[in-house]
């Protein structure tokens, strides 16, 4: 009996720890220029006037019938997407200035983001090489303000994007 306690003891320990490591984001913390759910004009206030715009119908089961439209700005360096009228989707895929709160930009080291963004919450293998740190929006507070992923290629951020899951 006194082995199951010490070992039940020894699960909640490690695992209690295992959870703090992660580094759920406050919302304030996932943006880039704008955050999540911004609308069509504070994206234009942002960024200005796109240099192209797309809309198209999209189907899906979880969300129903809506219309995506997209914002691209300097040659896909900026992508904005929206529901409907809202942003659910913002990506950064060129060194053009722009930053997340805490200051990750493409093309900075991997350890500046670290330095930046504290231990990842998920790392997997992405796409085209690259490597995805994926930051979750902050769980406590019960409400998806979306996540944060950053990805890396050749020890650098090579694309953000700032989406809901």
């Amino acid at each position: 009996m006194k082995k199951v306690r010490i070992i039940t003891l020894c699960f909640v320990l490690l695992f209690g720890l295992v959870s703090l490591a992660y580094a759920e984001l406050p919302a304030n913390r996932i943006a880039l220029g704008v955050q999540l759910g911004a609308t069509v004009s504070q994206v234009r206030n942002v960024f200005g006037v796109p240099d192209r715009t797309t809309k198209e119908q999209m189907k899906s089961e979880a969300y129903g019938d809506f219309v995506e439209t997209t914002m691209i700005y300097g040659n896909n360096s900026i992508v904005v997407k929206f529901y409907d009228e809202n942003v659910w989707r913002i990506e950064s895929n060129s060194n053009n200035g722009w930053a997340t709160p805490d200051g990750v930009t493409v093309g900075m080291p991997l350890q500046g983001m670290y330095d930046r963004l504290g231990k990842e919450d998920i790392k997997s293998p992405a796409e085209n090489g690259e490597m995805l740190y994926w930051y979750n929006h902050d769980t406590k507070s019960q409400e998806n303000r979306g996540n944060l992923y950053v990805f890396v290629k050749g020890g650098r951020v090579s694309r953000i994007v700032i989406a809901y899951q």
